[in-house]
């Protein structure tokens, strides 16, 4: 399991969505968009799959 995180189209910095997923899932699921707000420039930005991914990090294994 892991975190979807997308880049704010602004700062370019990258952005936690605080949904969990599982990478293979997430891969396979269909396209579909959501939006989340953005801690770096304070917008509420809309974005697609395609242009997130699914970061896991040591303690979400550790947890799973």
């Amino acid at each position: 399991m892991g975190t979807i995180m997308f880049h704010c189209p602004l700062t370019q910095k990258v952005v936690s969505t605080g949904i969990k997923a599982d990478r293979s899932t997430f891969e396979a699921s269909p396209v579909f968009f959501a939006a989340t707000h953005c801690p770096h420039c304070r917008e509420t930005h809309r974005w697609f799959a395609r242009e997130a991914w699914v970061e896991e990090h040591p303690e979400d294994a550790r947890a799973a």
